[in-house]
C-alpha cells in the first residue's frame, strides 16, 4: 500500500511542479556555494545541507497538506481503505529520497567533490525524516501557509542555533541544551566530509536522530489524525 501511495504522491508532486521545484532548490544551493571561496565551504555547506533536507522539507510538506485538505484528499482518508499511517510514512519517505537527490547536487556542484558523500546521505536521510514528520505534526492543524509561517520561522531559528554553538559563539553552559535540537546530530554528519568526526560521535548522532524520528512520528500520528483526518469528517 505504501508503494502505491508513494507512486501517487510522486505523480501529483511532479504534475504540480512541487517536487521539481524541490530539486531545483538543491541545484540553486549548489550554484550559490560556488560563489564562496573554498575555505568557507566547511562552514557553509552544512548550513545549506540543513536547509535542503530539513527546513525546505518542513515547509513543503505543509504546503502539500494544505493543498490536499482543500482538494478533499485527506478527508477521504477517514472513509477509504487507505491507512492514514501509511500516508504519513509514504510522504516522509518520498521527501527523504528527494532530499538525498538535493544533497548530492549540493555536494557535487557546490564542492566539486563527492568526498564524504556517504556521511551526508545518512545525515540528510535521517534529518529529513525528523523534520518532515515534525512538519506533518505542526501543519496538520493549519489550513494555509500564512498561519504556518510563524512555526516555520520558529523552527528555522531554533535549528540554526546549534551551528552558532558548534562554532563557539554561544559559550554559556545553558546553551548545551541545544544538543537536544535534531539539527545538532545532523551537523556532525554534514561536517564529516570536512573534519575528522569520530565514528563514535557519528554513531551516537544516528541514534539521537532515530530517537527523534520515533518521537516525531508519534506526535505526527496523533496530531494528523486529530486535526487532519478526524477534524475533516
Amino acid at each position: 500500500m505504501i508503494g502505491n501511495i508513494i507512486k501517487t504522491n510522486l505523480i501529483l508532486g511532479v504534475r504540480s511542479y512541487v517536487y521539481p521545484i524541490y530539486i531545483l532548490i538543491g541545484l540553486a544551493y549548489g550554484l550559490m556555494l560556488m560563489a564562496f571561496p573554498e575555505r568557507y565551504l566547511p562552514t557553509m555547506v552544512p548550513i545549506f545541507l540543513l536547509f535542503e533536507p530539513g527546513l525546505v522539507g518542513f515547509m513543503f510538506v505543509g504546503t502539500e497538506i494544505f493543498a490536499e485538505k482543500k482538494d478533499g484528499a485527506i478527508g477521504a482518508l477517514a472513509v477509504t481503505p487507505i491507512d492514514w499511517r501509511s500516508y504519513i510514512l509514504a510522504k516522509t519517505l518520498l521527501l527523504s529520497m528527494l532530499s538525498i537527490i538535493g544533497a548530492i547536487l549540493i555536494m557535487a556542484i557546490g564542492t566539486r567533490s563527492l568526498n564524504g558523500l556517504p556521511y551526508v546521505i545518512v545525515g540528510v536521510f535521517l534529518v529529513s525524516i525528523v523534520y518532515t514528520l515534525l512538519g506533518i505534526a505542526v501543519s496538520a492543524k493549519y489550513y494555509d501557509l500564512d498561519d504556518y509561517f510563524v512555526p516555520i520561522m520558529g523552527v528555522l531559528i531554533i535549528s540554526l542555533l546549534p551551528f552558532a554553538h558548534y562554532h563557539g559563539y554561544l559559550t554559556n553552559e545553558i546553551w548545551k541544551v541545544l544538543y537536544l535540537v535534531p539539527s545538532y546530530p545532523g551537523l556532525y554528519f554534514f561536517k564529516a566530509p570536512f573534519e575528522g568526526i569520530s565514528t563514535n560521535t557519528l554513531a551516537w548522532s544516528a541514534v539521537a536522530l532515530i530517537v527523534w524520528a520515533g518521537v516525531a512520528y508519534y506526535i505526527a500520528k496523533i496530531r494528523f489524525y486529530k486535526y487532519a483526518v478526524e477534524g475533516l469528517r
